[in-house]
């Protein structure tokens, strides 16, 4: 296997910065694999809400993982 062709397939480990208020864009993917419909409905009231606390606890409850 050429590496060109390598590089697409194996794609390059990328590094999320964590910082206070960070959404995630890793654990909301996650969420969204693995949230029930009515935990999706309820992200996206929280979301409407702009409730972060609201926000973090239920990515916690779904996926697992603490957001700071």
């Amino acid at each position: 296997m050429s590496d060109k062709l390598k590089n697409y397939i194996l794609a390059p480990t990328i590094e999320e910065a964590a910082y206070p208020g960070n959404i995630g864009f890793e654990e909301m993917s996650t969420f969204y694999q693995v949230a029930s419909s009515s935990e999706i409905k309820q992200m996206e009231k929280v979301i409407k809400e702009g409730d972060w606390n609201k926000f973090r606890l239920l990515i916690k409850k779904v996926t697992g993982k603490e957001l700071k």
